[in-house]
C-alpha cells in the first residue's frame, strides 16, 4: 500500500479547513445584540454565521463585503424589532422549529428547502450580492468562450452558480440585491426588486496627501476577488502587453491561468504580479500611492468591494459596466472589452494631466466614502426589510397551501 506523505503546511491547511468547515454548523439563536426593546416578532437569517462568532470588539472592520454585509443584517433587524436566528446559507442539516414572522435567505442551496418549513404567513425576502443568475453564468460562459478562441484553450469555470435560484427568486415576497439600477434590470421578470449599494467600513487613510500624481498616471492597479477571467485579467494581461505602461496584479492566481499566460506574468517588464494582498495593509497602501488608476473589466457583479476600496483610498476606477458602480463623475468607464479598445483607453489615461488626476482622486475618495458608507447600507437595507415586514398579505400560492412541505 502506498503512504501518502503530507507537508505541514498542507495539513495545517486541511485542519483549518475542517475547523472553519465545523464552525459554519452553528446555529446563532436569539441573536439581540441591537435589540433594545422587547422583541415584536422573530427572523430566520440565512447567510453567514462566521463573521458573527467572535465577540464584537474582535469582529472584522476592514472586509465589509460579504464580513461587514453579515454583521449588518441581524443589526437592522433587531433595530425592527425582531429576535434573529442565524444558519449559514449552505447548512443543509438544519430545520427551523420555531415561527418566523420573516425569512431572508441567501443563494439557491437551502433557500426553497428552508422556505418550504415555514408558516404560509412568513414574509420572505431572498437576499442576492449580485447579477440575476442566469444572466450571471450567461456572461461568464460567454468570456469563458472568448479566451478559448483567442487561446486555443478550454479553461474552467470560475464563479459559476451552480444551485438554481429560480425558487427563490419565485417565492420570495421581495429580491434585495446588491448594485446599481443595472443589477435591478437583470431581475426585469420579477414584480418586486429592491437594489441596495454595498458599501466599504470607514477609512483613516491620508497618506494620498503626499501622492506624486505625474508618476503615478502611468500605473494602473488590478485589485481584485477570485475569478482571473471572470475579472477580465486575460483582457488586461492582452491589452498591457508591448506598452510602457504597468499593471500591478493583486488578486489569487489559479493554476491553469498560470500556465495560459505565464509569458505575460513572467517576462513581461511592465507586469507586476503582487498575489494575494490583503486589504488595508502597508502593501496595498504602497501600490495605492504609485498608482493612479483602479482598473477591472469585470464580466459580471453585483458591486465589487475591492473596487470601492480602491476607489475610497483616492484611486480613480476604470471599469465595464459590468461592474455596476456608477462612475460617470468620478472615472473612466471601459465601454468595449476589446483589446486594441482597451489598449486605447489606458493610452488615454495615462496621458490626463497630473492635476486632473489629482482632483479626480480627490473627488472620487470624497464620494466614495460618502456614498458608500456602513449608514447608508444600513438606510438602505432597512427600508427595504419594511416595507415586505409591514404587509399582512399572504400570496395566494401559500394560503392555498401549494407549498410543499418537507
Amino acid at each position: 500500500m502506498k503512504l501518502r506523505i503530507f507537508s505541514v503546511a498542507s495539513i495545517k491547511e486541511r485542519t483549518k479547513r475542517s475547523l472553519i468547515n465545523l464552525l459554519k454548523k452553528r446555529v446563532i439563536s436569539e441573536y439581540s445584540e441591537h435589540l433594545h426593546a422587547p422583541a415584536s416578532g422573530r427572523a430566520l437569517l440565512s447567510y453567514l454565521v462566521l463573521p458573527l462568532l467572535p465577540p464584537p470588539a474582535l469582529r472584522d472592520t476592514t472586509k465589509f463585503s460579504n464580513r461587514g454585509i453579515a454583521q449588518e443584517i441581524p443589526r437592522v433587524l433587531n433595530e425592527l424589532g425582531y429576535i434573529v436566528d442565524i444558519v449559514n446559507y449552505d447548512n443543509t442539516s438544519w430545520l427551523p422549529k420555531k415561527h418566523y414572522d420573516l425569512f431572508i435567505g441567501h443563494a439557491g442551496i437551502n433557500f426553497k428547502r428552508l422556505s418550504n418549513n415555514l408558516s404560509p404567513d412568513a414574509k420572505r425576502i431572498y437576499f442576492s450580492t449580485g447579477l440575476y443568475w442566469k444572466e450571471g453564468n450567461l456572461r461568464q460562459a460567454q468570456r469563458l468562450s472568448d479566451v478559448a478562441s483567442r487561446r486555443h484553450c478550454l479553461f474552467p469555470p470560475e464563479r459559476f452558480i451552480t444551485f438554481d435560484e429560480e425558487d427563490a427568486n419565485e417565492s420570495a415576497d421581495l429580491i434585495i440585491c446588491l448594485g446599481n439600477q443595472r443589477v435591478r434590470d437583470s431581475y426585469a421578470r420579477f414584480s418586486r426588486v429592491i437594489n441596495i449599494n454595498n458599501a466599504i467600513f470607514p477609512i483613516e487613510f491620508d497618506r494620498h496627501e503626499t501622492k506624486d500624481f505625474d508618476a503615478g498616471r502611468k500605473h494602473f492597479l488590478y485589485f481584485s476577488g477570485r475569478g482571473n477571467v471572470h475579472k477580465g485579467l486575460d483582457l488586461l494581461l492582452e491589452s498591457f502587453v508591448d506598452t510602457d505602461l504597468h499593471l500591478h496584479i493583486c488578486q489569487h492566481m489559479q493554476n491553469e491561468f498560470i500556465g495560459l499566460y505565464k509569458k505575460e506574468l513572467t517576462e513581461e517588464p511592465n507586469i507586476h504580479v503582487h498575489g494575494f494582498v490583503k486589504m488595508r495593509s502597508r502593501q496595498f497602501e504602497d501600490l495605492v500611492l504609485r498608482c493612479n488608476w483602479l482598473v477591472s473589466a469585470t464580466c459580471a457583479e453585483g458591486q465589487p468591494g475591492a473596487v470601492l476600496e480602491g476607489m475610497a483610498h483616492g484611486l480613480i476606477p476604470m471599469l465595464t459596466d459590468a461592474a455596476n458602480i456608477d462612475v460617470e463623475n468620478l472615472g473612466i468607464r471601459m465601454q468595449s472589452t476589446k483589446i486594441e479598445d482597451i489598449r486605447s483607453l489606458i493610452y488615454h489615461a495615462s496621458q490626463i494631466d497630473t492635476e486632473s488626476c489629482r482632483s479626480m482622486a480627490k473627488r472620487c475618495l470624497k464620494e466614495a466614502r460618502k456614498t458608500y458608507s456602513v449608514e447608508n447600507f444600513r438606510n438602505s437595507l432597512r427600508q427595504a426589510i419594511s416595507q415586505v415586514s409591514a404587509t399582512n398579505i399572504v400570496r395566494e400560492d401559500r394560503r392555498e397551501g401549494r407549498v410543499e412541505y418537507d
